[in-house]
């Protein structure tokens, strides 16, 4: 048996569409690596050597090389903050509003507590909208 080594991906589609398989039985005769029919051991010591030149061409990063991509790690990394007041204000003002729209409507007469009532439920559901951390973080400005 002979086994193709080294061989791209582009280089083995290549070789795979040609209408005659001429181009690959040439590329294995002369570049494969031949093992005996039968012999266990053979192939056992091919894939042991296989693996270990995969672990041997794997990425290899010097200490020079550590050392820069730690430096431009240290130097990508900011600081940033999130700041919330301008919500925590709006929501603090659609509070207030809703404490004075219950005052309000605590002493107004009939013809009035309609429309009041209106804009509390209004002012009731706005505050339901935004006083939570998906609006808060939509909301909040980073620097």
């Amino acid at each position: 048996m002979r086994i193709l080594t080294n061989v791209t991906k582009a280089e083995l589609d290549n070789l795979t569409s040609q209408p005659t398989a001429k181009a690959m039985i040439d590329k294995v005769k002369s570049e494969g690596k031949h093992i005996a029919e039968g012999d266990k051991e053979g192939a056992a010591a091919f894939v042991v050597a296989r693996k270990q030149q995969k672990q041997e061409d794997a990425l290899h990063i010097s200490n020079e090389g550590m050392a820069a991509l730690q430096k431009s790690k240290e130097a990508k990394s900011e600081t940033t903050t999130t700041n919330t007041d301008m919500v925590d204000r709006e929501l603090e003002k659609l509070k207030e509003k809703k404490a004075k729209l219950k005052q309000e409507l605590l002493t107004a007469d009939e013809t009035k507590r309609q429309e009041l009532q209106m804009q509390l439920d209004q002012v009731n559901m706005e505050l339901t909208l935004k006083n939570n951390d998906t609006y808060r973080r939509q909301h909040s400005v980073i620097s």
